[in-house]
């Protein structure tokens, strides 16, 4: 069932890859700057970003 799941994700980062490198940068980069301004900063970014992560790395893994 995950291994599904994770070919089904990188079929679909095979119609999308062109987005998902600008996104893990900008969520990054934003979560990295709300953490340095605030004390109370909110982890959605991070968690953006992660997942994001998971999306490429899933894509990458399924080209060999």
């Amino acid at each position: 069932m995950l291994l599904n799941l994770m070919q089904n994700i990188g079929i679909f980062y095979y119609w999308t890859w062109f987005i998902w490198p600008f996104v893990f940068v900008i969520a990054l980069v934003y979560a990295i700057t709300s953490l340095v301004k605030d004390e109370k900063a909110s982890m959605k970014p991070s968690i953006v970003a992660s997942i994001v992560l998971l999306i490429i790395l899933t894509g990458l893994s399924d080209l060999g």
